[in-house]
């Protein structure tokens, strides 16, 4: 038919009698002012923050189990469901000289039951269309599984098996751990990677600061004995909550909830006080991880904050943003953009239940790695004092406010994302309306209130980890003002 319309027009334009012939146009003129300004202006200038978009983020309803337990559920109109179980007790919570055993007893508990082999554990999960999934970090430990809404009474069962009836084998344990080794080796030969383990452990000490992984002498030291300890103190039902996220309805988890975990015994929580953190250093040291040869070097800069529950966290947040959390950052935009140092920089405000630090890490070009730690220290006390001419604006906060809202939009697409959310608030001790809360929070604090958070950095207190070419690096660091010295061996392992 197209082809007709085609022919048919081309037919009438033949037998048109011919008109007159136009003349062409000229060409356009353009002004020489306009011809000579710069059409790429627009990439120098900042883009303003938009008006921020109202965000409707759903709070889970909850309910506690005869046992102890917590039951947290969020429905949402999803094709599949996801389940975690959350104990409120992770790395932090891990014995002297046992760093990695909390993650380590996470995994070994998708490892078998003591009434189904690893095997058969896997092919119950796979019945199910999915794969056991486990997880531990600083303030928690979890075991989860994404089924079919369909599927939610069998999925419940089958974590309720794997949190109760650990069998903990110890030819299990051999296998799991040779892996785990090679991935605790691996792990310590990227340079950025093995800077913040360094410097975790110099701003936090034990058990605070040891590797969520473990240390490679403490996870070789690792047996069925300890895990099984662990176990039994930790994952206890009062320090647990059952996290659903999806087309759920409390009631219904609730009650297969109970058949499942009901008969969970509970027991006394973990009573020992938190390990204190050790004090900041009388003054900023930069501590080298030696990689002869290398041609970059891994930055790690970091220095204590308040922890999670303490005043002015979202503040913090803000100001951790508007340094280096957004490519429009102070510290990005001074490091990259100005000095073509790096590719990137970036700060983050570490919260935990009982420690937070202000976090900046990047990589540089071994040959200027002492200019652009110094240019990094004098951001942070540009931000600290408005005295020295760069005080905190309110476009600044905005960008960064705008950016963090967005970013807890964008969770709402996947039910695992907001699980998570749920299942990080039950282990920091918040409530469960603290994400949708979040963006209040965030709009309610003024430029002042993160400019005072920003007053708390102490740019000559610093915990500095370089890992480069000390022959190269260091001489030019200690030109530049900087006491260096090597890392001892422990720090790295």
């Amino acid at each position: 038919m197209r082809r007709v319309a085609c022919a048919a027009l081309c037919l009438a334009s033949a037998c048109a009698a011919p008109g007159p012939a136009h003349p062409p146009r000229p060409p356009a003129t353009t002004p020489a002012s306009s011809a000579s300004a710069d059409v790429d202006g627009w990439r120098k200038q900042i883009p303003k923050a938009g008006p921020a978009a109202a965000l409707v983020y759903p709070v889970p309803e909850s309910e506690q189990l005869k046992n102890g337990l917590t039951v947290l559920v969020m429905k949402r109109p999803a094709a599949v469901a996801s389940l975690s179980l959350v104990v409120r007790h992770g790395a932090s919570s891990s014995p002297q000289g046992q760093s990695g055993v909390a993650a380590l007893t996470a995994r070994m508990l998708t490892e078998g039951t003591t009434t189904r082999s690893s095997s058969a554990l896997a092919e119950a999960a796979e019945s199910l269309g999915s794969a056991l999934e486990h997880d531990a970090g600083r303030d928690y430990s979890m075991v989860g599984i994404e089924t079919l809404s369909a599927d939610v009474e069998q999925g419940l069962a089958l974590l309720a098996e794997v949190a109760q009836k650990p069998a903990f084998a110890p030819r299990e344990l051999e296998r799991v751990r040779g892996e785990w080794l090679d991935g605790l080796a691996a792990e310590r030969q990227t340079p950025d990677r093995l800077a913040s383990l360094a410097g975790l452990r110099l701003l936090l000490g034990e058990p605070h600061g040891a590797p969520v992984g473990g240390s490679v002498p403490d996870v070789k030291k690792l047996t069925v004995r300890d895990l099984t300890a662990f176990h039994r103190r930790h994952w206890v039902p009062g320090e647990s909550a059952l996290v659903v996220v999806g087309d759920v309805s409390l009631s219904g988890v609730r009650d297969a909830a109970e058949r499942a975990f009901g008969g969970w015994k509970p027991a006394p929580a973990p009573t020992s006080a938190p390990a204190p953190t050790p004090a900041p250093p009388d003054k900023t040291r930069v501590v080298m991880v030696n990689r002869p040869g290398a041609v970059q070097s891994a930055l790690f800069v970091a220095q204590p904050l308040a922890k999670r529950s303490d005043a002015g966290h979202e503040a913090r947040q803000l100001m951790s943003s508007l340094l280096g959390g957004l490519f429009t950052s102070r510290i990005n935009q001074n490091l990259r953009e100005k000095n073509a140092f790096t590719y990137g920089a970036r700060s983050d405000a570490v919260a935990t239940r009982h420690w937070g630090a202000l976090v900046v890490t990047t990589r540089v070009e071994s040959a200027v790695t002492a200019p652009a730690l110094r240019e990094l220290v004098g951001e942070l006390a540009r931000a600290r004092d408005p005295k020295r001419g760069a005080p905190i604006s309110d476009e600044e906060v905005a960008r960064a406010r705008a950016d963090l809202i967005s970013g807890l939009g964008a969770r709402l697409i996947a039910v695992d994302r907001l699980a998570a959310d749920v299942g990080s608030s039950f282990a920091l001790g918040l409530p469960p309306s603290t994400s949708s809360e979040l963006p209040q929070r965030l709009t309610a604090q003024s430029t002042a209130a993160v400019a005072a958070e920003a007053a708390r950095i102490d740019e000559q207190r610093l915990v500095v980890v370089i890992v480069g070419d000390q022959a190269s690096v260091k001489p030019a660091l200690e030109a530049a003002g900087f006491e260096v010295r090597e890392a001892a061996a422990e720090l790295t392992w």
